[in-house]
């Protein structure tokens, strides 16, 4: 593979923002348009339901309350306010709504969360352009597109030298998307992309104290998003060389590291990765999903906290393998892995209730989360991110161990649940996003939800959805 120093180019390859550029505006006339559009009303259901419900989080009222303090007022909605703002100041704050229950969507190799980044931004633009419903699903498109492939080139990589992927790469993915929507042209688009490159930021520290700055940064990269293509629109310039230039995105960001640049373009004019994106079933950091899968079908085996004396949970390397062993907020448990099985082995189930200031204090999952251990499967992290594989051992008091494995995790497209029967897909995404705004206080818009965002190919714009989603609770 190719190093992440400047990417050389022959005489005859066009820069990589250009590239995509071209992607972006002829994306009506891909071979994987039809089925592209079907998998992002599916995107669109389930981000604006997750946006929606994040209004509710204490980090989202002291945004909107920030960033209002002076005035409001603009063409694009605050989810669940009554406010609105501009399209970049919405963005931002959609866009933290969207991460602020850790339920947004994931992509498992790119290792981010395009839909937190990418819808927010493409909402607010269609909505202050009046872009039609298609336009909007055809921005999401690309923007996923954009983001998921940067997103492979590093593989998750990105983390272990402080950067969120997700507040990184979705920079370029809101800018593609709000490109699509606004119409820009191959020129502009690309202009876009460099406008964008030269914003992307967000770093991991949070995990120091749980603090709420990873709630931000997809709202971040959608704002950057939202106004790089209004700055290329009006012909302000970026560098078509953002991505493999010499001070580029890759220069940057790669810390010489081997990476698969060529995931930039490769297939780009006949396969979409974007749609490879799962939706999260869990509100806990994605990494820990194939262990609370294999927890709670334990607890529906009848292994149960009481049951035992010890599990371990073998895992491929990542962030969550180092964790405080007593959550210390609300935050840290979305991260902490012994607490989600705990919860799982205790009452079986995890749910949004289970992380709250109270509720990560609780004895009795404590208890049982102190006896929980998570170490690397060194196999596993050979496999990873191609393959999020996991397992399980609960060693009983009395009784043999229990052994469970998983190689991919529920809500992941390619789990093999949804090969038998491909509608499960989108039928847990309406099923998660009625739940989901029932115990948030939203229940009486779901019905509409789910019916407008069904009917987005063929609304003339989103004016009916905004109405919906920016009405205060």
């Amino acid at each position: 593979m190719p190093d992440a120093a400047p990417v050389a180019r022959t005489a005859e390859a066009a820069p990589v923002a250009r590239q995509l550029a071209r992607f972006c505006v002829d994306l009506g006339a891909h071979p994987g348009v039809e089925a592209g559009l079907e998998r992002a009303r599916t995107y669109a259901l389930d981000t604006l339901a997750v946006t929606l419900c994040g209004a509710v989080a204490p980090s989202s009222e002291a945004a909107v309350k920030a960033l209002t303090l002076y005035g409001s007022g603009g063409p694009s909605a605050v989810f669940g306010s009554g406010l609105r703002l501009s399209c970049g100041q919405a963005a931002l704050l959609n866009g933290q709504m969207a991460h602020a229950l850790e339920l947004d969507d994931d992509h498992r190799i790119a290792v981010l969360h395009p839909g937190a980044a990418v819808v927010p931004a493409a909402f607010a633009i269609a909505e202050a352009s009046g872009a039609s419903g298609r336009d909007f699903l055809l921005g999401l498109l690309a923007g996923y597109e954009v983001a998921c492939r940067l997103g492979e080139v590093f593989r998750g990589s990105l983390f272990y030298h402080g950067f969120h992927p997700t507040a990184l790469c979705g920079a370029l993915g809101a800018a593609a998307a709000a490109s699509v929507i606004l119409g820009l042209d191959r020129d502009r688009t690309a202009r876009a992309l460099g406008i964008a490159g030269t914003q992307a930021a967000g770093l991991v520290e949070w995990r120091a104290d749980g603090s709420w700055i990873k709630r931000l940064h997809p709202g971040m990269a959608a704002q950057s998003g939202v106004n790089s293509a209004l700055l290329a629109s009006q012909g302000f310039t970026g560098p078509e060389t953002i991505i493999e230039g010499k001070g580029g995105f890759l220069a940057a960001f790669g810390h010489d590291q081997e990476l698969d640049v060529d995931a930039l373009t490769r297939d780009l004019a006949t396969s979409l990765h974007g749609v490879g994106t799962a939706i999260k079933p869990y509100p806990c950091c994605r990494f820990s999903h194939g262990a609370v899968d294999l927890a709670l079908e334990a607890y529906k085996a009848g292994v149960t906290a009481s049951d035992i004396e010890a599990v371990e949970i073998r895992l491929y390397a990542t962030n969550v393998l180092t964790y405080h062993h007593v959550p210390m907020n609300a935050v840290d448990a979305q991260f902490n892995v012994p607490y989600h099985i705990a919860c799982c082995l205790v009452q079986g189930e995890i749910g949004l209730s289970d992380f709250t200031p109270e509720a990560v204090r609780r004895p009795d999952i404590l208890a049982a989360a102190a006896r929980v251990t998570v170490i690397e499967d060194e196999g596993f992290t050979g496999l990873y991110p191609e393959e999020y594989h996991t397992a399980l051992i609960a060693r009983r008091k009395d009784g043999p161990d229990y052994r469970l494995k998983s190689d991919c995790p529920s809500g992941d497209p390619e789990a093999a649940r949804y090969a038998a029967d491909p509608s499960l897909f989108h039928a847990e995404a309406e099923a998660k996003a009625r739940s989901l705004m029932a115990q948030c206080g939203f229940g009486e818009r779901a019905d509409a939800l789910v019916a407008l965002t069904a009917a987005l190919e063929d609304a003339p714009d989103v004016s009916a959805l905004s109405r919906l989603l920016g009405r205060a609770r």
